[in-house]
C-alpha cells in the first residue's frame, strides 16, 4: 500500500491512514479490554492467590497489547517509510519511528481502558448491560468493517497512471506532528505537537491508575460474591417448564438456547466471523471495483452451487456458535442430563438452534451480494442453496467437535475458542479460502473451454461435490455421534 506514495508530499494522507490505524486499535482494544478486565470471570481464582491486583492487571495488560499489535503494526512500516522518504539516516529513522509508536500503542491501551471503565459507569449500562454490550460489541464489528473497505479504497485511489498527480486528503491536525517529526526531527514545533500527545498519555495513565483499576477489583469483588450466592439457588431456577409436555419443552428449550448466546463476546466474534472476513471477500470487490453478474447464464449453475458451499467455510469455524453451544451450559449440562427427558432430543435442539443462528447471516449476505450483482435468479437461489449445505455440513463437524471437547468449568470464552489450537483454526480458514478460491477459479476456467459434453460432465461432478458432502455426513454423524447419545 505505501510503497509506491511519497508521504512526504501527502500530510492528509498519512494522517488518514494513522488514524485508520488508531480507529480499528480502539474498536479492538474497547472489545479486548472488556472480555480480559469486565466479563471475564477468573478473578475468583487469582482472589485467594498471593498475587497483587497491578500484578494481575499488568499480564492482562500484556495479553491486550500483543492482541492489538497486529492493528498497529502498518504504522510504524509507515514511520519508517516517511522518515526515508524525508532523507533522513535510518538510525536516527528508527530511533524516533519506535518512540512514536511506542508513544501511540500506550496511549491507545490506556484510553481503551478509560473508555470501558467509563461506559460501565453509565446508568444505561448497569440497567440493561447485555442490550448495551451487545449493541457496541456490533457497532465495534460494523465499524471494523466499514475502516477496512475505507483503507482498501484508499489503496484503489493510489493506483493511478504514471505521471498523474495523486490527490491529498485533508490534514487532521492532532495527527499531523507525527508527520511533522518525522520530515524534520529538530522541528520544535512538531515536538510541541508531540509534547500534547505525551500529557494525554499522562492524563489517561492518572485516571486509570487512580480510579479506573482500584475500582475496577473493588467492584469484582463484590461481583464474586454475589455469583457465588446466585449459583446455590441456579439449579433450582433452572428446572422451571422443563418437565411440562415435550412441545412446550423444545420452546423453552429454543429460549434457553437464546439465552446462552446472548454474551456480548460471542456476538462479536460471530459477527467478526459471519460478516467482517466474508464481506472483504464477497461484498468488497462490488464496492472498490463494481461485480456485474447479470450476463451470467444457466450454463454456470453448478459453479454458483459449489461457490456458495465454498463461501459457506469461510463463515463458520470453531469460534463460531456452533463450536461452544453446548459448552455453554456450563454445569446446567449436567443437570439438564438428570431431567426425565431425551438427552437425544435435547442436544438435537441445539442443533437445530444453531443451525438456524449460523445461517441467518450468511444468508442474509448472499442475497445482498445477489442483488448488488444482478445476479440471474435462478444461479442467486442455486448460490444460496450452495451455502446452506455448507452451513449444514459444518454444523455436524463443529457440533461433534464441541461435544468431543466438551470443556464445562471455562471462565471465559476463550478458553473454548482456543479448544484444539488456536494456529489450527487459523491454517484451516485460510486453507478453505486459497484451496476455495483455485477450485472455483479451475472450475470456470473448465467451463469456458472445454466441449460441450465434458461441460456437462464437469457440471455434474462440480454440483455433486456438496450434494455428496451433505448425503455422507448426515449417514456418517447419525452413525457415530446421534445414534450413540441416550433416548
Amino acid at each position: 500500500m505505501f510503497f509506491f506514495i511519497d508521504f512526504t508530499q501527502y500530510p492528509g494522507m498519512f494522517s488518514t491512514y494513522i488514524v485508520m490505524f488508531i480507529v480499528m486499535a480502539v474498536l479492538q482494544g474497547f472489545y479486548l479490554v472488556y472480555n480480559l478486565f469486565y466479563e471475564s470471570k477468573d478473578l475468583i481464582h487469582y482472589l485467594p492467590l498471593p498475587f497483587k491486583g497491578s500484578e494481575v492487571f499488568t499480564a492482562k495488560l500484556a495479553v491486550l497489547a500483543l492482541m492489538i499489535l497486529p492493528y498497529l503494526i502498518p504504522s510504524l512500516s509507515l514511520f519508517i517509510l516517511l522518515g526515508q522518504d524525508a532523507g533522513q539516516s535510518i538510525l536516527i529513522t528508527i530511533v524516533v519511528s519506535l518512540f512514536l509508536f511506542l508513544l501511540l500503542i500506550v496511549v491507545i491501551f490506556f484510553f481503551s481502558v478509560v473508555l470501558v471503565h467509563l461506559i460501565t459507569k453509565l446508568a444505561v449500562f448497569r440497567k440493561n448491560k447485555q442490550a448495551v454490550t451487545t449493541t457496541l460489541y456490533t457497532l465495534s464489528s460494523l465499524g471494523m468493517t466499514a475502516v477496512i473497505l475505507f483503507i482498501s479504497s484508499m489503496d484503489q485511489e493510489a493506483d493511478i497512471p504514471y505521471g498523474q498527480v495523486l490527490p491529498d486528503y485533508r490534514v487532521i491536525p492532532f495527527v499531523q506532528s507525527f508527520h511533522q517529526v518525522l520530515l524534520n526531527p529538530l522541528n520544535l514545533n512538531a515536538w510541541f505537537g508531540i509534547s500534547l500527545w505525551i500529557a494525554l498519555l499522562a492524563l489517561l495513565a492518572l485516571i486509570v491508575f487512580k480510579w479506573a483499576v482500584p475500582e475496577f477489583y473493588r467492584e469484582e469483588e463484590l461481583d464474586v460474591r454475589d455469583r457465588q450466592k446466585k449459583s446455590k439457588n441456579k439449579k433450582k431456577d433452572n428446572s422451571t417448564g422443563l418437565e411440562k409436555p415435550s412441545v412446550s419443552v423444545n420452546r423453552t428449550l429454543w429460549k434457553y438456547n437464546f439465552g446462552l448466546i446472548q454474551d456480548g463476546t460471542l456476538i462479536m466474534q460471530h459477527l467478526s466471523s459471519s460478516i467482517v472476513f466474508p464481506i472483504i471477500i464477497l461484498l468488497g470487490p462490488i464496492f472498490t471495483n463494481g461485480i456485474y453478474l447479470g450476463d451470467m447464464t444457466l450454463h454456470y449453475w453448478a459453479l454458483f452451487l459449489f461457490a456458495g458451499f465454498a463461501y459457506a467455510f469461510l463463515t463458520l469455524s470453531a469460534t463460531s456458535i456452533v463450536g461452544v453451544i453446548i459448552s455453554l451450559d456450563r454445569e446446567n449440562f449436567m443437570y439438564l442430563k438428570s431431567l426425565p427427558f431425551s438427552m437425544k432430543n435435547y442436544l438435537k435442539q441445539k442443533f437445530l438452534f444453531a443451525f438456524i443462528a449460523e445461517s441467518l447471516l450468511p444468508l442474509t449476505l448472499g442475497i445482498v451480494f445477489i442483488f448488488i450483482a444482478k445476479l440471474p435468479l435462478l444461479l442467486g437461489v442455486l448460490f444460496l442453496a450452495g451455502i446452506i449445505i455448507g452451513i449444514f455440513v459444518l454444523c455436524h463437524y463443529y457440533f461433534a467437535r464441541d461435544f468431543r471437547l466438551l470443556y464445562l468449568e471455562w471462565q471465559n470464552l476463550t478458553e473454548l475458542f482456543n479448544r484444539g489450537g488456536a494456529f489450527i483454526q487459523f491454517v484451516s480458514l485460510f486453507s478453505s479460502l486459497i484451496i476455495g478460491l483455485l477450485s472455483i477459479l479451475l472450475i470456470g476456467f473448465l467451463l469456458n473451454n472445454l466441449t460441450p459434453i465434458w461441460q456437462t460432465i464437469v457440471s455434474v461432478l462440480t454440483a455433486a461435490i456438496p450434494i455428496m458432502a451433505c448425503v455422507g455426513t448426515v449417514k456418517w454423524y447419525n452413525e457415530r455421534f446421534w445414534s450413540r447419545l441416550s433416548d
